[in-house]
């Protein structure tokens, strides 16, 4: 019943997360709704101004804005109404302050105070910019200034179109690049709480949260590139920190996660791994906090600690394979998958600095992601079974340790486990029982080992049949023909006065119908243990003193 409701769970998710994705996927099915969407990215022109660097009437490209340290340039472009009519101005800018006019008029105006936190420029922000209504044909400017050179500052995607349908277009490109993220992460921090229980196993505790870690730090790097992130917050600053100090923190989760996975935690390679990349987390810590320069101008140095890293991971690999050729496959397909997610991520780097690579960093890593889970996800999965069969096994050992083997009782093994819970106080008052086979070894003489045994299983059938039915009871055998019980409960001395008229019946039974040459007889002794008074050692030798009493007087009435 408890599978079935595990199983009624995970259908109402699968359901759950089928109706999410149709947010993404379908719009208004039925009617006519026109929302009209054209380029606005042709016909620019520079206008005249103090900046050397462009002439009146000159073509203008947005997505690839002229530079000007000191001054700011303009651009204008002739709108028509019939464009604009029931849709906005809608684009992106890549650290870009700027002015929008229709004519003279001013209509929007960006220029964002950034804290020491951001750094010098802002990132990428989304902008939807409505148009007033005006009649005819109009000049359309934007007087813009750069924050710096390069393909890192543009107008991007620029289009006259309803800016509800906009938005909805960016979550539709980039719905799936945000599933894997987000996964990613819930992955990274259910892993990461998952090791911190694992703490008999200290390797397998680092390799599983280095891996969450990993996990949650690939996962915020990889979001900033989706836009989804950013309308959530409408805070491009503190993103592109986030992707940068990503970058920073990295190779140490890779490094310990790649070191405890191959044994190497104690490698000097870790601890060189572990200083630079501190000392870089300080550099970006001066720089935010001084102003020196800007983060992003030392973003080379953290990709070049990742290329030293790799390195380090490669060498580490490389050494392992020769020392230990013996590595099971999950092992080989781990690294396989790391390799597949390290390679996409030189590749991103080396786009980075390569021109017209400027939009989407993480787009190859978040392929390697997705290749570096679905592994993961495979040896996990089978490193569970694996575990969890090598547990079964255990308690199954262990059990088998426990138990005697003639009789399927609990040994002597059992019997002092459980004398030490009683010793501790865990079972309260409770009642010893001695027991003690008799003529034992005469029946091994006169019959043989193979029918002695019968009658210590004939034994142990008896006291389990009779005492072991009681509830808090427990029956061992603690050596070759002598038997103990353990009896809790709060009526224990009228259920041991039950148990031992079952067990005397028992074995009457039993000789009246089997007829054994010589007649089964096991007389037994009983003393209470109380925890604060006698000692269970005293309480066990009372009980033996009681049972070899009976024994005494069982021998008496046979020769008398």
């Amino acid at each position: 019943m408890k599978k079935t409701y595990a199983y009624i769970n995970l259908v109402i998710v699968a359901i759950a997360t089928v109706l999410l994705g149709l947010l993404f996927v379908f719009s208004i099915p039925d009617g006519n709704i026109y929302s009209p969407n054209y380029p606005v990215t042709d016909n620019w022109f520079y206008n005249g101004g103090g900046s050397p660097n462009v002439r009146e009437g000159e073509p203008a490209d947005p997505a690839k804005p002229v530079f000007d340290p000191v001054n700011s340039i303009s651009m204008s472009k002739e709108i028509k109404w019939s464009t604009f009519n029931g849709s906005d101005l809608c684009f992106s800018t890549c650290n870009l302050n700027f002015k929008i006019f229709l004519d003279k008029e001013l209509i929007y105006d960006f220029k964002p105070k950034l804290r020491p936190i951001y750094g010098d420029y802002y990132g990428e922000y989304i902008h939807v910019v409505n148009i007033p209504e005006f009649d005819g044909s109009r000049t359309l400017t934007i007087e813009y200034e750069s924050l710096l050179k390069g393909d890192w500052t543009s107008f991007r995607d620029m289009h006259a179109e309803s800016g509800a349908s906009f938005i909805k277009g960016i979550l539709h490109r980039n719905f799936w690049k945000f599933v894997l993220s987000f996964s990613s992460l819930f992955l990274g921090i259910l892993m990461v709480i998952f090791g911190s229980f694992q703490n008999r196993r200290p390797t397998k505790m680092i390799e599983t949260m280095s891996l969450g870690t990993m996990a949650i730090v690939l996962a915020l790097y990889t979001h900033t590139g989706t836009h989804i992130m950013f309308l959530v917050t409408g805070n491009p600053g503190i993103i592109r920190l986030m992707e940068h100090m990503c970058l920073v923190l990295l190779p140490v989760p890779a490094m310990l996660f790649f070191s405890a996975m191959t044994e190497n935690l104690n490698s000097h390679l870790v601890k060189i791994t572990l200083w630079l990349v501190t000392g870089n987390f300080v550099l970006c810590l001066l720089c935010l906090i001084t102003g020196i320069t800007d983060f992003h101008n030392i973003l080379i140095l953290s990709h070049a600690i990742i290329a030293i890293v790799t390195g380090f991971m490669i060498f580490m690999f490389v050494r392992e394979m020769k020392l230990d050729k013996e590595r099971d496959n999950r092992y080989r397909y781990m690294v396989f998958a790391f390799g597949v997610l390290f390679t996409t991520g030189t590749i991103d780097i080396i786009r980075y600095y390569l021109p017209g690579w400027e939009e989407d960093t993480a787009a190859a890593t978040r392929i390697g992601l997705t290749v570096f889970f679905i592994v993961l996800l495979i040896y996990e999965t089978t490193s569970l079974i694996e575990t969890n069969k090598r547990s079964l096994e255990s308690d199954i050992q262990a059990r088998l340790a426990r138990v005697d083997g003639l009789t399927g009782l609990s040994n002597r093994l059992a019997f002092n486990e459980c004398e030490d819970v009683l010793q501790s106080g865990g079972s309260g008052r409770c009642l010893i029982v001695q027991f003690d086979v008799n003529d034992l070894k005469k029946v091994n003489d006169k019959f043989g080992h193979l029918e002695g045994d019968r009658r210590i299983i004939a034994a142990s059938d008896a006291i389990k049949s009779t005492f072991g039915t009681f509830a808090g009871t427990w029956c061992f055998r603690t050596g070759g023909d002598e038997f103990m019980a353990i009896m809790t409960g709060p009526d224990v001395e009228k259920e041991y006065d039950k148990a031992v008229e079952l067990f005397e019946k028992y074995i009457e039974d039993y000789n009246e119908n089997e007829r054994p040459e010589i007649p089964l007889s096991i007389p037994c002794g009983m003393a209470v243990y109380e925890g604060g008074g006698m000692s269970l050692a005293m309480t066990e030798r009372l009980a033996d003193d009681r049972m070899y009493a009976k024994k005494s007087e069982i021998k008496e009435k046979k020769t008398g």
